[in-house]
């Protein structure tokens, strides 16, 4: 039986064996992110799964070369079908330097742009260098999610920057044409990852892949009494089919004022009806 394992073995190319190259067991990973960090199908049937990856340094171990809380690299698992087994790989890493974003690349979210080109927009963070200018980043890719361009900070499409904390956001396509995206803009510039609070909504360019200034609404924000540190954020967005609406279930995280966290919240469930207007 042990002659039979270790012919099995030597038959598994790496390519099968390891569909994630420099990710390691005991040394680093790989995850998907948040509930927001939704797979997407192309028209070709190739499925796309967003994912961060946790980087090795030279000397193989776990490299946080920005020196936040953590520090990743974005990227999505390609999956092709041969027959009735579907083959999987690890797409180019987006990356940036760590002066700009202190923990890297997080949690991408995808969305397909109308010339065909595959939008990515990502969370940054300017955790323990709050001098830096807290932004939401954004990569395009027009090889079907194998290669990224180099991550620039999203802007809306008159090309202004706008900021927010590094928290989760969701890319959503409507079954109106439209492209929706959800997540935190805040006034000034972010401390990290707070505050998540106004919680909005936008519609983005399908052509440029920017968000539309004038589209951006509330959907939530801090109400008087509440605490700071509220959090609307870690969501899941999808749309109703039957009738059109936009669902989002968020629980509102430390609304009430407490000396410690309190990690006990309502479970919301918002219900937006969408117009689209071309």
């Amino acid at each position: 039986a042990e002659d039979g394992v270790e012919l099995v073995r030597e038959r598994v190319t790496q390519a099968e064996f390891d569909p994630l190259p420099g990710v390691y067991p005991g040394k680093n990973c790989v995850m998907m992110g948040d509930l927001t960090c939704r797979p997407i199908t192309l028209a070709d049937g190739t499925i796309l799964v967003p994912c961060q990856v946790s980087p090795l340094g030279p000397d193989g171990n776990y490299y946080n070369p920005g020196g936040g809380y953590t520090y990743t690299q974005a990227g999505v698992i390609r999956g092709r079908w041969a027959g009735a087994r579907l083959n999987w790989e690890l797409s180019q890493l987006v990356d940036c330097e760590p002066g700009l974003s202190t923990r890297g690349m997080i949690e991408p979210t995808l969305a397909v742009l109308a010339d065909g080109r595959i939008l990515m927009v990502m969370r940054g963070s300017n955790d323990v260098k709050q001098t830096l200018p807290g932004y939401r980043w954004h990569s395009f890719s027009s090889d079907g999610g194998r290669t990224w361009t180099t991550p620039v900070p999203w802007t809306y499409t008159d090309g202004e920057k706008f900021f927010s904390p590094s928290s989760c956001s969701q890319l959503l396509a409507h079954s109106t044409g439209a492209l929706y995206w959800l997540g935190n803009i805040s006034p000034g510039n972010p401390r990290g990852n707070g505050p998540r609070y106004p919680f909005v909504i936008g519609e983005v360019d399908r052509h440029s892949g920017l968000l539309k200034r004038e589209s951006v609404g509330v959907i939530d924000d801090r109400q008087p009494g509440e605490d700071e540190r509220l959090t609307l954020s870690n969501f899941y967005a999808r749309e109703d089919r039957e009738t059109g609406e936009l669902v989002l279930h968020l629980s509102r995280l430390f609304a009430r004022p407490s000396p410690a966290h309190d990690w006990t919240a309502d479970a919301l469930q918002y219900r937006v009806q969408m117009e689209h207007r071309g």
